[in-house]
């Protein structure tokens, strides 16, 4: 069974001084997708990389399975995966075949074993033909989704995403929904940083609302996300149904619908004549 990943009263100041993190706590569970939602600036690149061992907490811990992380040493980078915010700053090798190929090779895999794998994952980015191409000749579509494909081939068991949607495109996004949905089925830890509170809405199963460093709020998205005007408080632009919700029911009691789906089942009960929700 997957431990639990926990970062407990993490605080974190850069060498200037500034205060990234003031006693950020979260935790995140086998088969969850857990987002941390914030505006600009708010600290989530930061936590996203002290929880991927990549910068040491000023103060606090973090641990998986009740165990600090620095004490897992190299183990806990075999199994935790890092989608960076500038899917560039990830990309080494001369070909993105050898790109994606360098995390399952470092695992030890080799032959008919590292081939598939990277082919596979070549394949569910719909970037097989880009294999022999420089990923410095790509567009930042296409570097985006090389860096998931070796994401994918390397198939860790923590996998950490800093803003994933913000240089995929519609492809790249849907395969990047795959594999949330086969991260969560096959009980890894996810743990999405983003702006996006669609993202947040469609796909976690816990959201934490972050801003300057500090978590505001947390729960489930209907929990977090159904305010607006709290979201909007603090930056963050509510889900689209949020905000489709409250143009056409202003002074409607109760939580909006926070997914798409969901909206369109309130949408057909109130036509259908049905009482309201309450």
């Amino acid at each position: 069974m997957t431990p639990w990943l926990e970062a407990r009263e993490v605080s974190f100041r850069y060498p200037d001084g500034t205060a990234a993190l003031d006693g950020v706590t979260i935790r995140a569970g086998p088969g969850e997708i857990v987002a941390v939602l914030g505006p600009n600036g708010s600290g989530k690149t930061t936590l996203l990389m002290v929880l991927a061992d990549l910068l040491e907490p000023t103060s606090g811990e973090v641990l998986l399975g009740g165990r600090p992380i620095s004490a897992l040493r190299d183990g806990y980078r075999r199994i935790c995966g890092v989608l960076f915010q500038n899917p560039r700053d990830q990309l080494l090798a001369p070909t993105v075949w050898e790109d994606v190929a360098l995390g399952p090779s470092q695992l030890g895999l080799r032959g008919e074993e590292l081939r598939s794998r990277v082919e596979s994952a070549l394949s569910a980015l719909g970037i097989s033909h880009l294999a022999r191409r420089s990923p410095h000749r790509l567009s930042s579509g296409q570097a985006a989704r090389v860096a998931l494909a070796g994401l994918l081939a390397h198939d860790p068991m923590i996998i950490l995403l800093d803003e994933p949607t913000a240089s995929l495109d519609l492809e790249g996004r849907r395969a990047l929904e795959g594999i949330l949905l086969d991260a969560r089925l096959r009980k890894k830890i996810v743990v999405v940083a983003t702006q996006s509170s669609d993202l947040a809405a469609e796909f976690a199963d816990r959201v934490y609302l972050m801003v300057e460093g500090r978590i505001r709020s947390s729960g489930r998205p209907e929990e977090v996300l159904s305010d607006g005007d709290e979201l909007e408080s603090v930056g963050v632009e509510p889900p689209t149904a949020v905000r489709v919700f409250r143009a056409l029911f202003p002074h409607s009691p109760g939580r909006a619908p926070v997914r798409l789906g969901e909206l369109t089942q309130e949408l057909l009960r109130r036509l259908s004549g049905r009482p309201h929700r309450g």
